[in-house]
């Protein structure tokens, strides 16, 4: 079943196309088994042939994975431990999403704190059950959606200009992130920090004018 969703979204793509990126993008969210190191170096690689803008693949993908998020960020958000432990024991099935799955991402959002907001969009199924955590602690809002929007358009475009340089070679690249993805966090992760820093550093340098 889950090979023939992925199937109809890479259809879709192809299909309709931005509308198809969008909401390939949005599914992937939350329901865990589709993998956008699959749909996104497929709309690279679609750019890369003049049928779709890369910038606008990467744009829309952000914007869609973060309304994606919001579901389960809400749910945790206006609802408790129980609430939450109730909804997957219910429904978690049907979104491929174990409970051991949603302890693991509150023990690492416990550790790291809203960094892994940011961090967890660029592993597979913790992007997709960090969003409980960041909710359960009431997490702010505009924060969490710019950390998921930072982390989810960093990683959209990654994979989709990984797809767009290889052209049609573009489905190695989810062989790429499984033997490298550690390597890929700690970049991508490294990247955010030092663009926060930049960001620090220019205020306080307007300040001192």
């Amino acid at each position: 079943m889950v090979l023939s969703i992925i199937n109809w979204l890479i259809w879709l793509i192809e299909k309709i196309g931005y509308l198809g990126v969008f909401t390939a993008m949005f599914i992937e969210s939350f329901f865990a088994p589709i993998p956008s190191e699959l749909i996104l170096p497929f709309a690279g690689f679609l750019s890369h042939q003049g049928t779709l803008n890369i910038y606008l693949v990467i744009l829309l993908s952000g914007i869609a994975s973060t309304l994606g998020s919001l579901p389960f960020y809400l749910l945790g958000y206006w609802g408790n431990d129980l609430v939450v432990n109730r909804f997957l024991k219910r429904y978690g099935k049907f979104f491929f999403i174990a409970e051991e799955d949603v302890e693991k991402g509150i023990l690492l959002f416990t550790k790291h704190g809203k960094l892994m907001i940011f961090a967890g969009r660029l592993i597979p199924i913790i992007r997709t059950v960090i969003s409980f955590p960041a909710g359960l602690v009431k997490m702010s809002f505009t924060e969490f959606v710019l950390f998921t929007l930072a982390g989810s358009t960093i990683w959209s475009a990654f994979l989709a200009l990984a797809g767009y340089v290889l052209g049609s070679q573009w489905e190695v690249v989810s062989i790429w992130i499984e033997k490298y993805q550690t390597v890929i966090i700690v970049c991508g992760v490294a990247a955010f920090l030092l663009f926060v820093f930049y960001k620090i550093g220019k205020k306080r340098l307007k300040r001192s004018d």
